[in-house]
C-alpha cells in the first residue's frame, strides 16, 4: 500500500532517511530507526528585537555621554538594556578608550570640573574637612580617581583628598611629609581591573616630596593597608644637571609600563621610579623643550615627551640604542601635506606620515633630521610620464 502521508515524506526527505525495502512479511515498526530530535522554540519576536537594539546601542560612540542617557528615555524596553551589567561590560570592551569627559585645572584653589560634554553627571566636590582660608591645589587625575592637595592658611595642616567624581566618593588620608613642593599618582590596583571604568576599588598613592630640609622622598600608600610605606629618600646624585639639594617639581606626573616619572627643578630632570622593584633613577632632559611640553605615554608604552619649540610640534622617546646606553630619541614635525590632515614626522631612523583624523601612521623613507619638507603630490600612473612610459 503506497505511503500517502505528504507530510511524512517531506520530513523523511528532508532528514535523508531511506525507507526499509519490503519483505514477505510486513515489519510492524517500518520506521522504527528514525529518530526525531526535539524541534527547537522559535525566539520570540520581542527577544530578537532587544537583540538587535541592543547592537546598534552598542555602536553609539561614547564621547557624548547624554546621547545614552536619552536612550534611556525611549522606553523601558531601552531602559532596561541600557541598564543591564552585561550591556554596560560590553559597550565598554567594545570601545575600550574611554573618552574625554573634562579638564582640571593644576592650579592652586581650583577644583571646579570643565566638562567638555553636554551634561555633567559629576557632583559637586565637598570641601568638608578643610575651612575657608585653606589653599588647594589638584596633584593627579587617573583611573577615574582625581587627588587632591591641601594646606592651611598657616601651614599647619596638609591632606591629600580622593575624589572620586562619579560616585561622589571623598576620602581624605594626612601626607606622609610636611612639604609645599610635592608631586603624587594615584592609581587602581584592583585584580584583573582593565581600568575601563574604576569606580571604589582598592588605589594605591605615589607621592614624592620636598621637605623643610631640601630633602626630597618618596613612598606609598595603600587604601588597603590605610597607610604609608617606609619613607625613601631621592638620590639625585646619579645626574649632573640637578643638585643634591633639588626638588621635586610641582607639575603632573605620568605612569606607563610599571613606573611612575615625576619632573625635578623646573624639568631641569626626570626622576623614575618603578613600583615593581621599588627602585629609582634620573633621567637627562636636557634635549627637551621642557618648558612648552609635558611627559607622554610613547607609542610602544615607554615614556615620551612631547613638547613645542621655535611653533614646531616635537616628539620624543626615551629609548636604547643598540649599545645599551639609553637617551632620548626624538620625533619631530618637518611638514604636511597640503589638502589633507596628514602631517610630516621625522625620527632619528626613519620619516611618518600621520593621519590627524583616522590616526593611521605609515613609515616612508629613511629619517630626514630637522629640516622642513615640503610634500609633494600627484598622481603617478602610464600615460602621465615619460619614464614611466619608457619602460
Amino acid at each position: 500500500t503506497p505511503i500517502r502521508s505528504n507530510g511524512l515524506v517531506n520530513l523523511m526527505q528532508s532528514r535523508r532517511v531511506c525507507l526499509p525495502h519490503r519483505t514477505t512479511e510486513p515489519d510492524p515498526q517500518p520506521y522504527r530507526n528514525i529518530s526525531m530530535a526535539p524541534p527547537r522554540r522559535p525566539r520570540s519576536l520581542p527577544e530578537l528585537m532587544d537583540d538587535l537594539i541592543g547592537e546598534i546601542l552598542l555602536r553609539v560612540p561614547p564621547d557624548e555621554p547624554s546621547h545614552l542617557i536619552r536612550a534611556t528615555l525611549v522606553c523601558k524596553p531601552w531602559r532596561r538594556i541600557l541598564f543591564d551589567p552585561v550591556f554596560l561590560r560590553r559597550y565598554r570592551e567594545f570601545h575600550r578608550t574611554p573618552p574625554l569627559l573634562g579638564f582640571l585645572r593644576f592650579d592652586y584653589n581650583e577644583t571646579k570640573f570643565i566638562s567638555t560634554i553636554t551634561t555633567s553627571p559629576f557632583s559637586t566636590l565637598e570641601e568638608f574637612h578643610l575651612g575657608l582660608w585653606s589653599l588647594w591645589r589638584t596633584l593627579d587625575c587617573r583611573h577615574g580617581r582625581v587627588l587632591y592637595y591641601s594646606i592651611d592658611d598657616v601651614g599647619f595642616r596638609q591632606d591629600l583628598l580622593l575624589w572620586d567624581p562619579i560616585p561622589g566618593a571623598q576620602q581624605c588620608f594626612s601626607m606622609p611629609i610636611s612639604s609645599t613642593i610635592c608631586s603624587a599618582a594615584v592609581l587602581c590596583v584592583a585584580d584583573r581591573c582593565n581600568h575601563f571604568d574604576c569606580h571604589g576599588g582598592p588605589f594605591r598613592v605615589v607621592f614624592a616630596g620636598t621637605d623643610e630640609d631640601s630633602v626630597s622622598w618618596l613612598s606609598e600608600y595603600s587604601s588597603v593597608a590605610g597607610a604609608w610605606s617606609a619613607l625613601t629618600s631621592v638620590d639625585f646624585s646619579a645626574s649632573n644637571k640637578v643638585a643634591s639639594d633639588s626638588y621635586i617639581d610641582m607639575r603632573p606626573s605620568l605612569f606607563t609600563g610599571d613606573a611612575v616619572y615625576f619632573f625635578i627643578q623646573d624639568g631641569k630632570a626626570i626622576l623614575r621610579y618603578d613600583l615593581g622593584q621599588k627602585g629609582q633613577s634620573v633621567l637627562d632632559t636636557s634635549d627637551l623643550c621642557v618648558n612648552t611640553g609635558s611627559l607622554m605615554m610613547a607609542e610602544d608604552g615607554g615614556l615620551g615627551f612631547a613638547g613645542v619649540k621655535d611653533y614646531i610640534l616635537s616628539l620624543w622617546s626615551w629609548k636604547a640604542n643598540a649599545k645599551g646606553i639609553a637617551g632620548w630619541n626624538y620625533a619631530k614635525v618637518i611638514g604636511f601635506v597640503e589638502g589633507t590632515n596628514t602631517i610630516v614626522i621625522s625620527t632619528h631612523a626613519y620619516t611618518f606620515t600621520l593621519e590627524i583624523k583616522s590616526r593611521q601612521v605609515r613609515k616612508v623613507t629613511h629619517g630626514l633630521g630637522d629640516i622642513v619638507v615640503l610634500s609633494y603630490t600627484s598622481f603617478y600612473a602610464p600615460g602621465t610620464s615619460s619614464v614611466l612610459d619608457a619602460k
